[in-house]
């Protein structure tokens, strides 16, 4: 994807879910960065004939996605994303950033703030996977199981009480690797998991697409009473229940401006 691909303007006001996900079924962006400033100027919502992505910070395209997501990010799922279930745990963990940053006494969070919790839980860097590490499973990476020895080398590298958890942060696993100069490149990925947090991303980017369009179509999704069961889209109360093949054919339905 060359920048004068970048610059090519397609459509007004947005872009339609078709070709988001002609997008990602043909990904060759460097960068999800660079993926996500490509579909901002394809739907003419920024220019980059008038300013370079370079001179963009990653704080001005979240704001620019805001409107998709409709409601803000509830606690529960930032403690989902993170796997860290415990709501005292979570606390431990960002307590002082929310209090710093007055998120104090808040069930949900712009998609900004969301953004910057989990920018200061992944650290400095490229983002990895979000779920945070038992310490046992970085003992079976690095020394074979070995749970003394990891044990011993973690708690000269990081302050302790970043260590006294048993669930460690991606930030917390960085400075490790920072500080023994891990050099080990299939046992980094394992630790960090770079590649994970890429698919998943476009997943998670997808799937946000596919509920923002849904929502512009008036279409909700329900789950059915039966778990078993495929997921219910239906297009107002008076109308009865759609295929999932008909939801994603009403999205896709979009003609180019």
């Amino acid at each position: 994807m060359t920048e004068e691909d970048l610059k090519r303007r397609k459509f007004e006001n947005g872009v339609p879910f078709w070709f988001v996900l002609m997008c990602l079924l043909n990904y060759n962006f460097k960068s999800f960065r660079r993926f996500l400033i490509y579909l901002l100027n394809a739907g003419s919502l920024i220019d980059l004939r008038e300013r370079s992505s370079a001179q963009m910070t990653n704080e001005e395209i979240v704001v620019y996605f805001e409107p998709m997501l409709g409601s803000r990010v509830p606690r529960p799922l930032i403690r989902d994303i993170i796997g860290v279930q415990s709501r005292t745990t979570f606390n431990k963990y960002f307590g002082d950033f929310i209090k710093e940053n007055n998120l104090s006494k808040r069930n949900g969070f712009t998609l900004l703030e969301a953004y910057k919790l989990l920018e200061f839980w992944q650290g400095e860097g490229k983002w990895g996977r979000f779920k945070a590490a038992k310490k046992q499973k970085l003992a079976n990476i690095l020394h074979n199981k070995n749970y003394e020895r990891t044990a011993e080398e973690f708690r000269g590298a990081v302050d302790l009480d970043e260590y006294k958890p048993n669930l460690l942060s991606p930030k917390t696993i960085k400075n490790f690797i920072r500080h023994v100069d891990l050099t080990d490149d299939d046992k980094v990925e394992a630790l960090i998991g770079y590649g994970e947090f890429k698919k998943s991303s476009l997943w998670a980017f997808g799937i946000l697409m596919f509920y923002h369009s849904l929502n512009e179509k008036g279409i909700r999704m329900y789950n059915p009473r039966d778990v078993r069961e495929p997921m219910i889209f239906q297009k107002n109360k008076q109308s009865g229940p759609m295929e999932w093949s008909e939801a994603l054919a009403e999205i896709l339905g979009h003609t180019e401006k």
